[in-house]
């Protein structure tokens, strides 16, 4: 019988695996939602293994500087050795037997929306290609490289430690920076996936990236990668455990968000600009997911 693969949000793998009466708990609790930043050193000893195959919802960047850790990514495994940087994508399949305590380095986790902020860069984030699924995981740094992601890392690590002191700007700041010097480190010719699926999941999500303000549908994606609904849908869901429609829409709520974040545009204003012809349905919409109203979220911002 085969073992379902769950999938977690921040707090649900946090009680999963965070051991109990762990002193981590109590700053995970005064920080930002969906994010940290913590030494290797301290996070592994306090974590819960094995870790079975599982998936998150966000992000996962691990920078080795001393010592190495086996891990599965995907279909694959993979030895964390020093100074190599390991990228599990949100919605990557991921586990983990052992890990040593004489390991060291960083762990980075920060969902999508954490990317939200004064100093985002909404065309950023689908240039960041690393991020998707069927991307190689794994990027060897140059010493220079290291160097830099070590600092970025660093700076990161010190402001989650400030708990409910912690900038929310900083942590944006930050955070793109990172991405940015790891874009600089990764190969120009990605790594071809695995398989059909994960090629076409690739392909798709970086379609709908571009096309989030355009309003398809699934059926209108599946025209544009020449393929069927159905297989499309099939292909998503065996990648990412979502179907197309919930990935397109997770895309489009990252898009409102930075024009509620970011532009003077009325909540009216922005609905056309995404392409409800219906205000109150795009309301009903972005509530359905965020369980707000678009006006409340922007007060929430204010």
């Amino acid at each position: 019988m085969l073992t379902e693969i769950k999938t977690y949000d921040t707090e649900t793998f946090r009680k999963k695996h965070l051991k109990e009466g762990s002193a981590l708990n109590e700053l995970f609790d005064k920080s930002l939602k969906d994010f940290f930043c913590l030494r290797l050193e301290d996070i592994v000893p306090e974590t819960k293994l094995p870790i079975l195959p599982s998936r998150e919802t966000s992000h996962n960047i691990i920078l080795i500087t001393e010592g190495s850790y086996t891990t599965k990514i995907g279909f694959k495994e993979y030895i964390i050795r020093k100074n190599t940087l390991a990228i599990i994508q949100a919605g990557a399949i991921f586990s983990v037997d052992d890990l040593s305590n004489r390991m060291k380095g960083f762990g980075c986790h920060f969902h999508p929306n954490t990317l939200i902020g004064k100093f985002g860069n909404l065309s950023l984030i689908s240039a960041f290609e690393f991020l998707n699924i069927g991307y190689d995981p794994l990027i060897s740094l140059q010493e220079a490289a290291c160097n830099a992601i070590i600092n970025i890392l660093t700076r990161l690590h010190n402001e989650f430690k400030r708990g409910e002191k912690m900038n929310a700007d900083i942590v944006h700041s930050y955070l793109y920076a990172l991405l940015t010097e790891i874009k600089i480190c990764h190969p120009q010719s990605p790594v071809k996936p695995q398989n059909a699926s994960l090629k076409l999941t690739a392909e798709f999500y970086n379609l709908v990236h571009q096309k989030a303000r355009s309003n398809l549908k699934v059926t209108d994606f599946a025209n544009l990668l020449n393929v069927s609904p159905n297989h499309l849908n099939k292909c998503v869901k065996s990648v990412t455990a979502k179907n197309a429609t919930t990935l397109i829409d997770e895309v489009k709520l990252i898009e409102i968000k930075y024009l509620l974040y970011q532009s003077h545009l009325t909540i009216r204003q922005i609905a056309f600009e995404m392409g409800f012809d219906d205000p109150s349905y795009f309301s009903r919409f972005f509530k359905k997911y965020e369980r707000v109203s678009p006006k409340a979220f922007r007060k929430m911002i204010d």
